[in-house]
């Protein structure tokens, strides 16, 4: 009980429907008189946009929208913005959408600060220097870049991702606003939400988690068991939405200190051959992952299936902790995530995809419950395909 452990946060986050129109005020509180606002192509083509510029517009703050970029962002895409920024003079960004929308931003404000390309800065505090106000709002309830302290990058021309760690890229202010998740389609809404879900269970029994992170996942596991079949069925009930949201806004959080584990690492393959939504990709490996971890940690296993609602009375530790386990999966299948083949996965990628996976040793891999090995995650790849 005598440990020391600390906990990074956002400094300002706003909560609850109708938060969006406090952008203007955010802006003003952190003197920010032009701002870049960085929001993917639906959001403008759809007119969402207009949801942050035209509380902007009655406030009188000046701002571009940037938009040209790609779901899974570039670092070519993010280095031609970082160009306007500077050439503009824009004092702060506003990330408005999904997580790429809000990885995209971070990533721009890297740039405007620091001047070396940025996949100089992947890893784990390798950014020099502060960086702009960030006001990061987001549409879908699972990355929790809004109050994290990474974004992600793809490398255009090998397809391979990689992460941004850095305190400089904790938003100054949060704006989550339920509401604005309320059009996001069911696929979506499953993809996002199992992202988020696995950022409470890698979290949860991350190496590197504490008591705060552990408080925080443990509420966002209750939350997002409970209603993300809801918002998958139903968009317009709002109180899931808000649920999910505040779920997804406490994952977030804590995963910031906890980190990750081998699910994100081995979803970053599969996403940068086959181009698979970053949640689905996540859903599709989770149950493998966690059978393979659950030797790890067998009693936090067996928290996360009480978390979930499952009746272990009776159960020795193991046969609990797999229960939470196939709560995962009836989870998956309930919302109808795609399995790994459906992805496009085959048995000739699972070589060159444990080979690409134990790249990511630092920033993921070694907060990961058990050891792995090349060998390993290959055998956890073959359990997800069904091999």
């Amino acid at each position: 009980m005598n440990n020391i452990f600390n906990f990074l946060s956002a400094t300002d986050v706003r909560f609850g429907i109708g938060a969006v129109k406090q952008v203007g005020q955010a802006c003003r509180d952190l003197s920010v008189k032009k701002v870049l606002v960085v929001s993917d192509p639906f959001m403008v083509s759809s007119g969402n946009v207009t949801k942050v510029t035209d509380v902007l517009d009655d406030e009188g703050i000046e701002y571009s929208v940037y938009s040209d970029f790609e779901a899974s962002p570039s670092i070519e895409q993010v280095a031609n913005a970082s160009d306007l920024m500077k050439e503009n003079g824009f004092e702060g960004i506003i990330g408005f959408g999904g997580g790429s929308s809000l990885d995209t931003g971070k990533a721009i404000a890297v740039l405007n600060s620091n001047d070396m390309p940025v996949e100089q800065y992947f890893g784990i505090d390798k950014v020099p220097n502060p960086v702009c106000p960030l006001i990061m709002i987001p549409t879908t309830a699972g990355t929790g870049s809004e109050v994290s302290n990474a974004c992600i990058l793809r490398n255009a021309e090998t397809g391979v991702k990689g992460g941004i760690c850095s305190r400089f890229l904790m938003a100054d202010i949060a704006i989550c606003d339920p509401e604005m998740t309320v059009s996001c389609p069911p696929a979506l809404t499953a993809a996002v939400g199992m992202d988020a879900y696995t950022h409470c269970i890698e979290g949860y029994v991350s190496n590197n988690a504490n008591i705060l992170t552990r408080t925080f996942h443990r509420e966002a596991i209750k939350l997002i068991s409970s209603n993300l079949r809801k918002a998958v069925a139903n968009g317009n009930d709002i109180e899931a939405r808000y649920n999910m949201m505040l779920g997804s806004t406490y994952a977030g959080w804590a995963m910031a200190v906890a980190s990750l584990g081998a699910c994100h690492a081995m979803a970053y393959a599969l996403e940068g051959k086959y181009h698979a939504p970053h949640g689905a990709a996540n859903a599709a490996l989770l149950p493998a992952v966690m059978r393979y971890n659950a030797l790890g940690n067998l009693s936090l296993f067996k928290e996360i299936a009480v978390l979930m609602g499952e009746n272990v009375s009776g159960l020795n530790d193991r046969d609990a902790a797999y229960k939470a386990v196939t709560a995962v999966q009836q989870m998956v299948d309930d919302i109808d995530i795609k399995g790994v083949s459906e992805l496009g996965m085959t048995e000739d990628d699972i070589e060159d995809f444990a080979k690409k996976t134990m790249k990511n040793q630092t920033r993921l891999l070694n907060f990961n419950p058990r050891r792995l090995t090349e060998e390993t995650c290959a055998a956890i790849y073959r359990d997800a395909l069904g091999k």
